[in-house]
């Protein structure tokens, strides 16, 4: 392990030049630069981050996952489930100072589904009534998209959908100020509590306090993101006092053990997997995938090569999107997975392929399950490709097994469930998984208005997903946070569009 010496080196010699601490700027940094502004096109983490703060949605989450009000101060959904009433509060202003009326946001949705503007979000509000004739230009207007009056806009669905209410949280559905949506991609022109001030391609983004937000604004004066694309770079300047707060890289956990600073620890909504094509031999054989699932000591990879940085996965949902979790369906038992094998008629010949995105940080983990089924008999070969390869080897059903990780758009059991096993998903894009019992439960929670019937719904698709193992279920990753000792009010949320920087302080030691 060297890393830990290189950091210390690379350490030092920022030491030597850090500049004087900006007790008015909070500093940290991405390891890769944002698309840009346009929510119709945040379709990755870090831009829909930064829309998060440079814009306002009708309503949005907050630290602990809660759909709460935004532009919208209030809202209602009717007994059907498919009529949504929002009341919009009227001292809104964009950063040009303009005030934001109800025609910003039916004009933001419009845009969304509009051909011309090619985003890659519609699917956010193609559930709107009329909205798939106005997108292929058989109508000008969204018939279920009604402006009531000057603070009153209303939505009808073509049927009722209950995570929709969550789809409006969510970056690409940001409103924006359509009188300036020309320059959209280089600068934004929302209500957000953050104005941009610069931004610098692959250098850094700096932004500054809205002061005229219509709720309480940041506590910080200005916000710089800086683009280091280097981990160790980013660990180096933390430790020389040029970074307020520090995403730990994976595996380094050991040795910032030895530093007191504050440490935040926050359980993603993600999981880490093992994809297998259900729909042809061998692996359309449950009794295999199970003995895949059995034949992996889960706990010890975690234990010793993530640091502890993550949690087991009991199937594909984690944890806090379960009212129940259960008892864990695959304990690691190599002689389970042997006896497996051997009902379905592999008794140590069977050799397959793992399809493996290039540049992996994660291959030790990958070649130490690699070593877990060659134990039992079964021989995985890796085969590593760049990411566009491996991206269309899986759309289009050519592995037999695929390791890859699912982060979640909502928090929302339903986004682990659809997307990825319901026939219409997974048939078509990933590992090839049909169960008809499975698809009409699906078909069921995206309905439910019903909180509690829903949720025990969603419990039962977990289980019934984990029973019939259509992955190798991994586990759930753990993101560690440091702060410098001047922060204080840093609280990261594992929905990655709920952190908006607002009560962070950053003052002298004392």
């Amino acid at each position: 392990m060297f890393r830990p010496i290189r950091i210390l080196i690379l350490s030092l010699l920022f030491l030597g030049c850090v500049k004087e601490i900006d007790y008015k700027t909070l500093t940290t940094a991405f390891s890769t630069d944002i698309r840009g502004f346009d929510p119709a096109f945040a379709t990755d983490i870090r831009t829909g981050k930064i829309i998060s703060l440079v814009y306002d949605n009708l309503v949005r989450f907050d630290n602990e996952m809660n759909l709460v009000p935004a532009l919208a101060q209030q809202w209602s959904v009717d007994l059907t489930g498919r009529k949504y009433t929002f009341i919009i509060r009227n001292n809104v202003h964009f950063h040009d100072g303009s005030l934001l009326t109800v025609f910003d946001i039916a004009k933001s949705f419009q845009r969304i589904l509009d051909p011309n503007t090619a985003s890659p979000q519609t699917w956010l509000l193609d559930r709107i009534i009329g909205a798939k004739d106005f997108m292929i230009g058989k109508e000008d207007s969204l018939k279920g998209l009604i402006i009531s009056n000057d603070s009153t806009i209303v939505i009808k669905l073509d049927k009722p959908f209950a995570p929709f209410i969550q789809y409006l949280a969510m970056p690409a559905v940001a409103i924006i100020n359509i009188k300036e949506n020309e320059s959209l991609t280089q600068t934004p022109s929302g209500s957000g509590p953050w104005k941009l001030e610069r931004w610098e391609r692959d250098g850094e983004i700096i932004l500054s306090r809205n002061e005229k937000y219509w709720d309480n604004h940041p506590k910080t004066e200005r916000m710089r993101i800086r683009i280091l694309s280097e981990v160790m770079t980013q660990s180096a300047e933390f430790e020389a006092g040029s970074l307020d707060i520090l995403e730990v890289p994976q595996g380094e956990m050991e040795y910032w053990k030895q530093y007191s600073y504050n440490q935040l620890d926050v359980d993603e909504l993600n999981i880490w997997y093992i994809g297998m094509n259900c729909s042809r031999s061998p692996f359309n054989d449950v009794r295999l995938r199970r003995a895949m699932n059995y034949a992996i000591d889960r706990e010890k990879i975690i234990h010793i090569l993530l640091d502890s940085s993550a949690t087991l996965a009991n199937g594909p949902l984690p944890p806090q999107l379960l009212h129940e979790v259960g008892e864990m369906h695959y304990e690691y038992n190599p002689n389970r997975a042997i006896q497996l094998l051997k009902e379905a008629g592999f008794d140590n010949d069977l050799h397959t392929e793992l399809y493996v995105a290039g540049g992996s940080e994660m291959f030790h983990v990958l070649e130490a399950l690699q070593s877990d089924w060659e134990k039992v008999g079964i021989i995985v070969d890796i085969k590593r490709s760049d990411w566009n390869v491996f991206k269309t080897s899986v759309r289009e059903g050519k592995p037999d097994l695929y390791y890859l990780d699912w982060f979640a758009d909502y928090p929302d059991g339903e986004n682990f469930l659809y997307p990825l096993f319901h026939s219409k998903e997974s048939m078509t894009k990933r590992n090839r998984f049909s169960d008809p019992e499975i698809d009409i439960i699906i078909e069921k929670i995206q309905q439910l208005t019903n909180r509690v019937e829903r949720q025990q719904l969603i419990a039962t698709a977990n289980r019934m997903v984990a029973d019939a193992a259509p992955w190798v279920f991994l586990w759930h990753s753990k993101t560690t946070y440091l702060t410098r000792e001047w922060i204080s009010g840093f609280q990261p949320s594992s929905i990655f569009n709920a952190n908006r920087y607002m009560n962070i302080t950053k003052d002298p030691p004392r």
